[in-house]
């Protein structure tokens, strides 16, 4: 029987994975100015393995999943690390909380083959999806865009946000 291969070994062209809305390759920047980290410039792929580090560790299979502990990267880690775990379960993290944060077609499709995957390898998807979920501090992920905006006095009136 052949193995089974994940979802982030599947080759498909760069155009058609930008047309239907993947931006993991495009560097992360704040107006004008790109962010540079350990001398190499921020990708977005790299930037939700960040983010999903600073969150508490959630359990896939047998392993408690950080987002970076699987992967011996000098881009995470200071030093050469001996992973904790096999690197593909960052990447299924990774995964969810793109789809749960910054939904796309192309992050429902990654979050569909990935629960297929999962389910595969005797892992309940749905529970990881739920455990990623619990993990997000949603004060910050999901800020009211009301909120977040100031307004001027005449704005407040001309938009009617009221």
């Amino acid at each position: 029987m052949k193995q089974l291969i994940a979802p982030s070994q599947i080759e498909i062209g760069w155009g058609f994975k930008k047309a239907i809305g993947c931006i993991s390759k495009e560097r992360v920047k704040f107006g004008d100015t790109y962010v540079n980290i350990n001398d190499d410039l921020l990708c977005y792929h790299d930037l939700y393995h960040l983010e999903v580090s600073c969150l508490p560790r959630i359990q896939i299979g047998k392993h408690l999943v950080s987002g970076i502990h699987g992967i011996d990267s000098p881009f995470f880690h200071d030093s050469p690390i001996v992973p904790e775990y096999h690197g593909i379960f960052d990447e299924v993290r990774v995964a969810f909380h793109e789809w749960l944060t910054r939904p796309a077609f192309f992050n429902t499709f990654k979050i569909v083959s990935w629960m297929y995957w999962l389910a595969v390898q005797g892992i309940n998807p749905i529970a990881v999806l739920i455990r990623h979920y619990r993990s997000l501090n949603p004060d910050i992920v999901y800020k009211d865009v009301k909120t977040s905006i100031a307004f001027l006095d005449e704005d407040v009136d001309s938009h009617n946000l009221e």
